[in-house]
């Protein structure tokens, strides 16, 4: 088989169906499946997965694609690495099968590639003594270090540059994507960390000094760059998401020692923050493994803040959320180097619920004889609540408060549901007002391609009848559809999807012609209904370039030919 063959055999041994359900549930209504669509801020279902054609289409932010393009978005994966999670998915061996990489930065992962074994090489020689010795003694055994690929610059400021210029790299590569400062190596006699994309692919590092002057920065992180920005990213993330899909939870921490630590008491289903906010992003990232979330951020005064703040964007994201509440002020790794996995476990069982995390802390401060501090904590408790979808919760919550502080359960019921009604109102006011008209040529150039799909006899009437297309790209994909037919003599809409791996213009141009009625009947009348459209609009584009040349010209005569010109594709398009 060749490598098409065998791509095409694992997209059909991969129903869609059954793939996308087991990422999220599917709702069957009529001949089509239904669900939330996981890449945008859904709440309603709004992606159609077809069995028949092994398609999907979210009709509210455009995404479509096959069974390969479902994985590649929700795994943040390139189609490689898609490919391989299907072929296991379904007991298929790739064997020495060659896919063209679609990734542009293919070349600066390659060079983190030699980075991370060059790291890894170093803490493994002689140089590495010491450093061994470090982590050691705050118990990072020699397994942990070889799962976290944890690595050593050496004093040699020249290591990794000259390595790198072997390779062909310039030095300006280098300090671009966060190697090196323009002259030598950035990273000088640490213990290196690497950062991780959510494929498992190293875009970065945290360099931290185990033997230098205090004087130092005790950590040095990689900058941002085209392949390594923070906020799209959560440290573990690549190992975390399928230990965290089988727990049905995931834990989210501060920091990557934090990680480490959880790590090496058999909890692996975490991820940290590279940053105190989680992004929307993360998020997202966070929702494709479970919806049920733990926060554990450090125990101090700015870790604490950082649960309320993260729990909430989870919160109003849908999740379910937990807060391990550590105490002293100790981060998770501190807290288990001083009361082991057992003291932690305990911590973990007893989680408070987000909501109750959170009244408990506003609390904190407040001098409750004060008539003021006990108005600003209540109304906060309402503000807090105002979101809670769970009305038997909002309920006992009023009662309690209600209880607490001797005041009638109908005023504070009054004063949740007025502030519900004033963020609802707000939530209106900046509600963004989007045009999505289509021109008419525009709308016929998606019905002639989507007709051209689904059918030899139209994708030959448009070669024989018209042969162009008003933009670059529609004539790109119509090209790229009748090669297709020639080549294999039919066209399979998921298979023909593979083939745009890596023509991004060309998978968004598609994605709108998908849009296109999927019960619109297709015939040769139909067709040449919407050929003659565009004829038009190529005809009505020449007179408007007739007329600005007729404008310009100054000899009569040949303003007379122009006029007449522009006359006859008049009599044309009327015709």
């Amino acid at each position: 088989m060749d490598d098409k063959s065998i791509i095409d055999d694992i997209r059909n041994s991969n129903n869609i169906v059954d793939v996308i359900s087991s990422y999220i549930p599917l709702i069957k209504k009529g001949r089509n499946y239904f669900c939330v669509c996981p890449f945008h801020d859904d709440t309603n279902p709004s992606m159609s997965v077809s069995e028949e054609k092994q398609i999907y289409k979210c009709f509210s932010c455009g995404k479509s694609g096959n069974v390969f393009n479902f994985v590649m978005d929700y795994e943040k994966v390139d189609f490689r690495e898609a490919l391989n999670i299907l072929a296991k998915r379904c007991g298929k061996k790739l064997n020495n099968i060659t896919t063209k990489s679609t990734d542009k930065y293919d070349r600066y992962y390659k060079m983190y590639d030699i980075a991370v074994k060059l790291y890894q090489n170093n803490i493994n020689t002689s140089f590495g003594e010491g450093a061994i010795d470090y982590l050691n003694k705050r118990d990072i055994n020699d397994e942990l270090i070889k799962v976290f690929k944890i690595g050593l610059s050496t004093n040699d400021r020249n290591s990794l540059t000259n390595l790198l210029l072997k390779k062909d790299y310039s030095k300006k590569e280098m300090e671009d994507y966060g190697l090196g400062n323009g002259m030598s190596d950035l990273y000088i006699n640490r213990i290196m960390f690497p950062l991780f994309n959510t494929s498992g692919v190293v875009v970065g590092f945290s360099g931290r000094i185990y033997n230098g002057s205090k004087s130092e920065s005790k950590y040095i992180n990689t900058k941002e760059t085209k392949i390594f920005k923070k906020g799209e990213l959560l440290y573990n993330y690549h190992n975390a998401k399928e230990e965290a899909r089988t727990a049905k939870s995931l834990i989210v921490v501060e920091g990557f020692m934090d990680v480490i630590r959880l790590y090496s008491i058999g909890i692996k289903n975490v991820v940290a923050l590279m940053g105190t906010s989680l992004t929307k992003e993360q998020i997202t990232l966070i929702k494709r493994t479970s919806l049920n979330v733990y926060l554990c951020m450090d125990g101090d005064g700015p870790g604490k803040h950082a649960n309320i703040v993260n729990g909430e964007a989870l919160v109003k994201d849908g999740l379910n959320v937990k807060v391990i509440d550590l105490k002293e002020g100790l981060d998770p790794d501190e807290y288990i180097l001083k009361y082991k996995a057992d003291g932690f476990k305990v911590l973990y069982d007893n989680a408070l619920v987000y909501t109750d995390y959170k009244i408990n802390s506003l609390k904190e401060g407040k001098n409750f004889s004060s008539i003021e501090d006990k108005t600003n904590y209540i109304n906060n408790v309402l503000l807090s609540i105002e979101d809670e979808k769970d009305e038997i919760k909002q309920e006992l919550i009023l009662n309690k408060l209600s209880k607490e502080f001797d005041i009638d359960v109908e005023i504070l019921r009054k004063k949740l549901q007025n502030g519900k009604k004033s963020s609802k109102i707000e939530a209106l006011k900046k509600e963004p007002v989007v045009n999505t008209k289509v021109s008419k040529y525009m709308k016929a150039t998606y019905v002639i391609l989507y007709s051209m799909l689904n059918s030899y006899d139209a994708c030959k009437a448009y070669e024989t009848k018209l042969n162009y297309l008003p933009d670059e790209v529609s004539r790109l994909l119509a090209n790229d559809i009748v090669y297709y037919y020639k080549m294999y003599g039919s066209l399979n809409i998921a298979d023909f999807i593979t083939t745009l791996n890596g023509k991004e213009s060309l998978k968004e141009l598609l994605d709108k012609v998908l849009e296109v009625d999927n019960e619109l009947e297709i015939s040769s009348d139909s067709i040449d209904d919407y050929i003659k459209v565009i004829k038009d609009y190529n005809v009505n584009q020449e007179i408007k370039r007739l007329r600005e040349k007729m404008e310009k010209e100054i000899d009569y005569n040949k303003k007379v030919l122009i006029a007449e010109e522009i006359r006859h594709l008049k009599m044309g398009v009327e015709a």
